[in-house]
């Protein structure tokens, strides 16, 4: 690995433990603020956000973008592209995780389900568990949530680097079929 690898990868790391850590404190924090109108509103965010990095992906992924020159260039931009597909899968797998927590939440949470619980013959100690668990899976919800934000302000930078190197590939194109060098006007 490369010295320049080494420091992205490192910086990418401090980068991920500082987004956990301030999730955990924030999900922490706002906690007490979590009722049907913010996890409402959490739903709308994410389903337009998984649409939008639905678009991303097709644009990172399109054999279009890649560089011209020879196979070989090509070859070897891909492994980037992949990295940068990676990314943003898993970055939707995360919107989609946080959705899912919602939808279960919602759907065992809803009035009547805890007095059903209540009403069964389960052990004390469940019963008393529940409102823990409740305020765990608030909490863990949040921690997805922020992480997603997180991430998701580098949504814009990355889209407009993939479309500033294709913005480039087609000048380039274009000055090659004129035969123009790069350095010619």
């Amino acid at each position: 690995m490369s010295f320049a690898n080494a420091k992205k990868y490192c910086k990418k790391t401090t980068q991920l433990i500082i987004a956990i850590l301030v999730s955990l404190f924030l999900s922490y924090l706002s906690q007490p603020l979590i009722n049907e109108k913010a996890l409402d509103t959490l739903v709308n965010i994410y389903s337009i956000l998984a649409g939008f990095l639905v678009g991303i992906i097709a644009l990172i992924g399109d054999p279009l973008s890649l560089p011209s020159g020879s196979w070989r260039v090509a070859e070897k931009a891909r492994n980037n592209t992949y990295r940068n597909l990676k990314g943003t899968r898993n970055l939707l797998y995360i919107y989609l995780l946080t959705l899912f927590f919602i939808f279960s939440y919602k759907l065992f949470t809803i009035d009547g389900v805890l007095e059903i619980y209540k009403k069964l013959e389960l052990s004390e100690d469940i019963k008393d568990n529940l409102l823990s668990i409740k305020l765990l899976t608030e909490r863990f919800i949040l921690f997805l949530s922020y992480i997603a934000f997180f991430y998701s302000f580098m949504l814009p930078s990355k889209l407009f680097h993939v479309q500033e190197r294709r913005v480039n590939k087609e000048i380039e194109d274009r000055r090659n079929a004129a035969n123009i060098k790069n350095n010619e006007s």
